[in-house]
């Protein structure tokens, strides 16, 4: 039997999470979950692949404003700000509608993180109406879509390989790392070799919600970030380490985590909730 131990959300796609004891499902993710993301001037998105020090910003949301949170500065943006500037932005290949969060965002930002590339960044939210749809192949008749997620809209990690990794690490005098280098939606532990579970079923009899398991997810460049103070210290860890334990049985790469979709009806999932796992 396995458990849910954490949840997380990330409003602003790249910035620091939010530890959840409940979340609610949706159809693009728990809610809030990347619904905000930065881009630059010509609304194509940056990541801590660009910009590292984006993982040293933290985000909050109360009952009427997101809030980011420098070490010395804050900007409140309104929940229910009159959107008037959509735009389209740019995650990877989709082109999504999204609204601009205005210039006291934009200028907030570029004075905290800098101009990327000679322009300055914008704050952009996914419309409310829009739609980007997670690939056909991975469906399997089911309708899921993400907001500014990589492409899936849950992300499920486990303490068992995230234990197996650093014990690799420490065979090779490398640093631990922690789970946040993986930026989960939600952590489970009891499950062994996650990444190799590509279509099976995580559920919660009790609670009845399912989860699809639909890809194990490839690493970039994120996970050697250290994130709680943006530095790099070892550039290829863990990714070398992942690559050589080979976590799942896909093609050549790093991987931890499986990404998932909601097979389930729209519900509230917690931390200590008891899944199975079905194939």
């Amino acid at each position: 039997m396995a458990q849910i131990t954490d949840l997380y959300i990330y409003p602003v796609k790249s910035l620091k999470g939010i530890a959840l004891k409940e979340a609610h499902t949706g159809i693009r993710g728990f809610r809030y979950d990347r619904e905000w993301m930065i881009t630059d001037s010509n609304y194509h998105f940056i990541s801590q692949r660009e910009i590292e020090s984006m993982a040293t910003l933290e985000a909050s949301i109360n009952k009427d404003s997101l809030i980011l949170h420098s070490n010395t500065n804050q900007l409140s943006v309104p929940l229910d700000s009159e959107k008037l500037n959509q735009v389209r932005a740019t995650v990877w290949d989709d082109i999504c509608d999204a609204y601009d969060e205005g210039d006291e965002a934009s200028n907030w930002l570029t004075n905290e993180l800098g101009e990327y590339k000679g322009s300055s960044l914008r704050l952009v939210r996914f419309s409310a109406k829009g739609e980007r749809s997670v690939p056909e192949q991975y469906l399997n008749g089911v309708k899921a879509q993400s907001a500014f997620s990589d492409q899936f809209p849950y992300l499920i990690t486990s303490w068992e390989s995230l234990s197996k990794l650093n014990q690799g690490l420490n065979e090779k005098k490398s640093k631990e790392v922690s789970m946040n280098r993986f930026r989960p939606n939600i952590v489970v532990q009891g499950v062994d070799d996650l990444e190799k579970m590509t279509a099976s079923d995580l559920s919660c009899d009790e609670a009845q919600y399912s989860f699809g398991l639909r890809k194990p997810c490839k690493r970039c460049k994120i996970v050697t970030i250290n994130q709680d103070t943006g530095e790099i210290m070892e550039p290829k860890e863990p990714l070398a380490t992942l690559v050589k334990l080979k976590f799942s049985d896909a093609i050549k790469g790093a991987f931890f985590g499986q990404n998932a979709i909601l097979l389930s009806d729209d519900c509230t999932i917690r931390v200590g909730d008891e899944l199975t796992l079905s194939s």
